[in-house]
């Protein structure tokens, strides 16, 4: 069993040690192909660095690391001298910061490239414009390659500061016009980065690079899919349903092979990024993390654990006052989703919550893109997020408790007045801020709450003609409440009976794939501010 490419983002490190390579060289071939200038821009973790890696070492020297693969047949171009730029480790807390480190790193790049003197002093070059200019004037006509990792983080670090970022963004679009002005002499040019600015105000008006992060043919060229992962992943899933099964490899059923690629779904798949909404990805990171040999095989939120919220969402959430509870459904006109210089409005936070990872495009009519959150790993981050920013205002002795009653739900002989008392301690805690007034805000704090918790929930999920209000689905198991509000003069009792009613009529919790169901009825008064009656419902 291969070993899995766990944070190496060079490609030739990945042949070279044998680990897991899924080979997307034949969509990178039809890129080569197709078009000479191209930029696209991913989330962070889906394999932007590796791609340039794979990039540089094709052009650099041929098919050399590429037996086997299916850019080994199809590759007939010869090599070239590789320029890679990475914009990610530049200091970029002034315009004049900016200029002098990329100045100083990607001089070190030209002259590792033998295009540039090793007798050059970065003094020379007062700009990266003025660096480029000079690097395409002793160049031939194409017989180089520019490749920019990660353009946006020195923009993205200053989201939130008007002035260096504008100057900043001035001192790119200079050095992209020299890039135009000398296009003759590069063979190819790509781009990567997590924004999508718009192409007129960061590479020059009249840009002739291609943005390819909304087309169709390369809706697959980062992250995987479901065929890659069975294809290529395929011992690493015996193994992890082995374990997870507690059975040896040999005795794995296709079937639990089909169990552990359901809950991979669940988790880490959604992502779509064309205009098409037609290819779902899912989050590379969290796939091979979960796939890791390490025993566990747990379905953690790799991702935001290791990601975290980026500079560009931090600075984001900063600018906006945090994210707000509604994350679903929202809508954007397509010809405005592009980064902006003023991304405040509605539309601008949407934007940027796509850029981040956090929203993806769910679908897709002629003028609008639908967005929302892609899989469960994304619904926790932001909860996380959400109770984050709460939990700053809220008396930490009510957190406190809270947290300890967080893992309830998981006791084999949890009751309806252990989820009553959690349910609680959820409204002490978060309606303290936010008063609840319908059903629907009666369940919003301990969804939000349980899904920070890790849990996987979900609230007004259609089922058997109805719309239980929430479903906890665990392993083995699945958890449905059904909750009606007494408001001042209403009878509690009679609410209790009318959720128990609805409860049996729609038979709520019985779907595929089938698991033991414990259904609960509650109320929740309004005027109390807790829930007040509850009752286990029985199957008939």
């Amino acid at each position: 069993m291969k070993e899995l490419p766990i944070g190496v983002q060079n490609f030739d490190s990945v042949i070279t040690n044998g680990l897991v390579y899924v080979d997307k060289t034949a969509i990178i071939n039809q890129m080569i192909k197709n078009r000479r200038m191209n930029f696209i821009s991913r989330p962070r973790r889906f394999g932007k660095s590796l791609l340039v890696s794979t990039l540089e070492s094709l052009f650099s020297r041929g098919t050399e690391m590429f037996k086997g693969l299916a850019i080994e047949k199809l590759w007939t171009d010869k090599t070239y001298r590789v320029l890679r730029f990475d914009f990610s480790g530049i200091e970029c807390g002034s315009v004049e910061k900016f200029q002098k480190d990329a100045v100083e790193k990607f001089l070190d790049v030209a002259k590792e490239a033998g295009v540039l003197d090793w007798q050059d002093t970065p003094d020379k070059y007062r700009t990266i414009k003025i660096m480029m200019n000079k690097i395409c004037l002793a160049a031939e006509d194409r017989s180089m390659v520019l490749l920019v990792d990660e353009y946006d983080s020195p923009l993205n670090a200053n989201l939130g500061r008007p002035e260096v970022f504008d100057g900043i963004r001035e001192a790119i679009r200079d050095f992209y016009l020299s890039v135009k002005e000398n296009s003759d002499k590069f063979r190819f040019i790509f781009v990567t980065g997590v924004s999508r600015f718009n192409k007129a105000a960061l590479f020059s008006a009249g840009s002739s690079i291609e943005d390819l992060s909304l087309n169709p043919l390369y809706g697959a060229l980062l992250g995987y899919t479901e065929d890659e992962i069975r294809h290529y992943f395929a011992p690493h899933l015996k193994a992890a349903a082995s374990s997870i099964f507690g059975i040896s490899t040999d005795a794995v059923t296709d079937v639990q092979i089909s169990q552990v690629m359901d809950e991979l779904r669940v988790h880490y798949d959604g992502y779509c990024f064309d205009e098409e909404a037609s290819i779902h990805v899912y989050q590379p990171w969290s796939v091979i993390n979960f796939l890791a040999p390490n025993g566990t095989y747990k379905f953690s939120d790799f991702w935001f654990r290791d990601s975290g919220a980026s500079t560009l969402l931090q600075n984001f959430m900063t600018a906006a006052g945090g994210v707000t509870r509604d994350y679903e459904n929202q809508q954007v006109p397509r010809n405005e989703f592009v980064m902006n210089i003023e991304p405040m409005g509605q539309t601008g936070k949407a934007v940027i919550l796509a850029q981040c990872g956090y929203y993806t495009i769910k679908k897709a009519d002629p003028f609008y893109f639908y967005l929302g959150l892609p899989n469960l790993e994304l619904r926790h981050a932001w909860a996380r997020i959400l109770l984050s920013d709460t939990f700053k205002k809220c008396d930490r002795q009510g957190v406190q408790a809270l947290s300890q009653s967080a893992y309830v739900l998981n006791k084999p002989d949890v009751n309806d007045h252990d989820i009553a008392l959690l349910f609680n301690r959820t409204y002490k805690v978060l309606n303290s801020l936010h008063k609840a007034d319908s059903e629907y805000a009666a369940c919003d704090a301990p969804l939000l709450y349980c899904l920070g918790a890790g849990y996987d929930v979900r609230s007004e999920a259609a089922e058997n003609g109805g719309r239980a209000d929430l479903t906890f689905e665990m392993p083995g198991r699945r958890l449905v409440i059904e909750m009606k509000c007494a408001r001042a003069g209403e009878s509690p009792e009679k609410k209790l009976e009318e959720a128990k009613e609805q409860i049996l009529k729609h038979d709520y919790g019985n779907y595929m794939p089938i698991k033991e169901i414990r259904r609960f009825a509650m109320v929740f008064s309004v005027p109390e501010q807790k829930i007040v009656l509850t009752e286990e419902v029985a199957s008939v």
